[in-house]
């Protein structure tokens, strides 16, 4: 299915002074955020990186999709002061790599990145922070979103904090999609428990529009989620999409303590007893065609084919 809702932006997004700057996207969940822009009609991108090394596949496609690349880094405020010289907007997908655990270092670069921004007058400040921030969720990479959400707050900016929900391309990764390929879905989430899911790609979308309605959405902070399923509804949804029974396997959360990872062990027994809360009724009524379903992101992803991976995703 193609999402299209193309507006036009408050500034001047053609102009070459008026850019769009990405934060973190050069990663696997962060260059799909940046398909989103792209979809929805936004070119005048700079995305920022340590090196520029075209040799490296994620900067590679980047380059090729029209957008400028900078060197710049996160440790450097006065690299991050270069990086925002003609920018209006900033999407910051993150500040410190993809992990369960925490990284001292995202508040840190956080504060220089809100510094940077506050330098040079950024009009729309969009964070992708986590669903349950708010809600003392006493998981430490949840809680340190929400320490960079009062950082970008503190600092004056106009902001939007999308706090996403689990990422639906978490399944692709090597501890979880050949086990269903092969019709075992194991998730230590009770059979009946409701999961809020969301595409990296329509974190992209979003911000998109986000941007190009900011009088409805500075000051605002929204649980994202473009679908929500049981692990029982999964697991249909995942043999409708490969023709074969999937059943889920409910794995005991201790296996994770004999792992030695406790981070996870901590994140799934949250997703047992709180999780989030988003509206995805409401959202796909304030974001239509912008949200993407389960089973849609099966197809868009081409999921059945064994040849692919979680890195062909990006």
């Amino acid at each position: 299915m193609t999402k299209v809702n193309v507006m036009n932006f408050p500034f001047n997004i053609e102009a070459n002074t008026d850019k769009v700057l990405l934060i973190g996207v050069t990663g696997g969940t962060g260059a799909n955020a940046v398909k989103g822009f792209l979809e929805q009609g936004v070119i005048n991108l700079r995305a920022i990186t340590r090196k520029i090394d075209l040799n490296r596949p994620s900067l590679s496609k980047l380059s090729d999709a029209g957008v400028e690349l900078f060197e710049a880094n996160l440790d450097s405020q006065d690299s991050l002061v270069a990086a925002f010289a003609g920018i209006s907007a900033v999407y910051c997908h993150a500040t410190a790599g993809d992990s369960a655990k925490a990284d001292p270092l995202e508040v840190e670069r956080a504060k220089r990145v809100a510094q940077a921004a506050k330098k040079a007058d950024i009009k729309h400040f969009v964070y992708n922070s986590a669903g349950g921030a708010d809600r003392n969720s006493g998981i430490p990479h949840i809680e340190q979103k929400y320490q960079v959400e009062q950082i970008l707050k503190a600092t004056g900016l106009p902001t939007t904090m999308l706090r996403a929900c689990l990422f639906m391309e978490e399944f692709w990764k090597k501890y979880t999609r050949p086990s269903i390929l092969k019709g075992v879905f194991p998730f230590s989430i009770q059979p009946d428990r409701p999961l809020h899911l969301i595409t990296t790609k329509d974190m992209g979308r979003v911000a998109a529009y986000v941007m190009r309605n900011p009088d409805s959405y500075i000051g605002r902070e929204i649980e994202l989620a473009g679908d929500v399923l049981t692990p029982l509804q999964l697991a249909e949804a995942f043999s409708q999409a490969q023709e074969i029974g999937v059943i889920h396997k409910q794995t005991p959360a201790w296996i994770f303590l004999l792992l030695m990872q406790r981070e996870l062990f901590a994140l799934i027994q949250w997703y047992r007893t709180k999780g989030y809360q988003a509206d995805v009724k409401h959202l796909r009524e304030e974001f239509p065609g912008l949200l993407t379903t389960f089973s849609e992101f099966l197809e868009e992803t081409n999921w059945t084919n064994p040849e692919l991976t979680y890195e062909s995703l990006s």
